[in-house]
């Protein structure tokens, strides 16, 4: 009996401090456990640590991306350089025909005015027609003349001038047997008289020409209006 109970207490002695060892060591944790590494599967890279020549390892570069937007500094304009993205004007399409208004810039109650309405032709027209507007209350039409550019004509021209009513004067040129004209000059010489103070306009209207080589009449002419300026006497 004594016998017995001593190999129970040497029994006691060693298993109770192999229950305390396996208590206090550390356990594996379920999460960070990774199965067993299959010889087909890739070897995980191994970063490589370059070292100076004094064996020291430098300080690793920072691999974080900065989020904030980052801006070019601003570049001094060049005031000698224009700037390629600019956009340039559309240029004015030329007109075949142009006819400019000519007239004093003033005149007293009771002068002679002379009014020219010049024309220049870039492509040859067989006929010219317009209207010339002005304020019948301050001038009053005393005569009409053709100018140098029906004279250009290659062919004879028939020219008209009607003042159809107060303030309108219809002009009219027709080039005969085919003929064309194709130059720069005075269309018709208009002399008035003075009447009254004020600023009458000299306008320009239902322009008309035919072409050379064409069947219809065009309209389309750039027109120069102006004024003129009549002051007490």
């Amino acid at each position: 009996m004594p016998r017995s109970r001593t190999i129970l207490v040497l029994i006691a002695a060693i298993a109770v401090p192999v229950w305390l060892w396996q208590r206090a060591a550390p356990q594996p944790d379920p999460q960070h456990i990774t199965s067993p590494r299959s010889p087909d599967s890739p070897k995980p890279a191994v970063a490589s640590t370059a070292t100076g020549t004094d064996g020291r390892i430098p300080p690793a570069a920072s691999t974080a991306v900065d989020a904030r937007p980052t801006f070019a500094a601003p570049v001094a304009a060049d005031p000698g350089v224009t700037a390629s993205n600019a956009v340039p004007a559309p240029a004015a399409r030329s007109a075949s025909v142009r006819l400019n208004v000519r007239t004093p810039p003033s005149a007293r109650v009771g002068d002679r005015v002379t009014i020219t309405i010049d024309a220049e032709v870039f492509g040859g027209i067989r006929n010219l027609s317009f209207a010339v507007i002005y304020d019948g209350t301050m001038l009053e039409l005393v005569s009409s003349s053709p100018g140098s550019f029906v004279q250009q004509a290659s062919a004879p021209a028939t020219f008209s001038a009607e003042d159809t009513s107060s303030g309108n004067v219809l002009v009219n040129m027709d080039i005969n047997n085919g003929g064309v004209v194709a130059a720069a000059g005075t269309v018709v010489v208009l002399e008035f008289n003075a009447q009254n103070p004020g600023t009458s306009p000299i306008m320009l209207r239902d322009v008309s020409f035919l072409e050379s080589g064409r069947s219809s009449n065009s309209t389309a002419a750039a027109v120069r209006s102006a004024s003129v300026t009549i002051e007490q006497k």
